[in-house]
């Protein structure tokens, strides 16, 4: 019982991982440098759903070339 109780909680922490105004924990000079955009998925890397974002970021404004 107890350790359910306990993933509620550690549950509910990770939802609150994003706010309307940005990510929690993202530093506050933490800028993508490929977009330039502050408090977004790719401006801080700390996880691997966060790379992804930047590394998608980084392909729309830099452009892949597509091979055939």
């Amino acid at each position: 019982m107890n350790y359910r109780k306990y993933k509620q909680e550690d549950n509910q922490k990770k939802k609150r991982m994003y706010t309307p105004e940005g990510y929690i924990d993202d530093p506050q000079d933490a800028k993508c440098p490929y977009c330039g955009e502050k408090q977004k998925s790719c401006s801080y890397t700390n996880s691997l759903s966060r790379s992804w974002a930047r590394s998608a970021c980084s392909k729309k404004h830099n452009g892949e070339k597509k091979y055939t």
